[in-house]
């Protein structure tokens, strides 16, 4: 898998929407601590390479792919709640690399989720988004794909 160093983005480029391949999982670790730097999220290296491992043990990645180059991700997992009436997706990022963003290739990520979605009959997607302060284009992004507010998730971090 190259490097998106030499790649240009044009419209008229086919994507491929896939799942990640093994042999690509450098190239999607770098990927996801560039998108992590840039919502300012603060993580830890050293532990990187143990919680991606164990990420792919329990949830999806799938690409999109220009050239035999990934442009973009997008991660979920599959669950289950009483109040969700079944199984649901939890979409945890979604990255394009900015020299293909507003090129329609986040919608086409969504797009390949809600198909599995479909299949699999989940009873709905659910999501966070960076703070409006951060990203109020992620945001109006997931407002345009049909998600709506409900709430707001809280967190509590356990330590050992």
């Amino acid at each position: 898998m190259k490097e998106i160093s030499n790649l240009t983005s044009d419209a008229t480029i086919e994507v491929d929407i896939r799942t990640l391949q093994k042999e690509e999982i450098e190239v999607f670790k770098k990927m996801n601590l560039q998108f992590y730097k840039e919502i300012d999220f603060d993580y830890k290296a050293e532990e990187y390479d143990e919680i991606v491992s164990d990420f792919l043990t329990k949830g999806e990645i799938i690409v999109a792919v220009v050239s035999n180059t990934i442009i973009g991700f997008v991660t979920y997992v599959v669950t289950n709640a009483i109040y969700a009436k079944g199984n649901l997706g939890v979409v945890n990022e979604l990255y394009i690399v900015p020299d293909f963003r507003s090129q329609k290739n986040g919608q086409k990520l969504m797009a390949y989720v809600l198909a599995i979605a479909k299949k699999e009959g989940w009873k709905r997607i659910e999501l966070d988004t960076p703070r409006p302060d951060v990203s109020e284009k992620a945001l109006n992004f997931y407002l345009n794909e049909g998600f709506v507010t409900s709430g707001f998730r809280m967190k509590k971090v356990i330590t050992k």
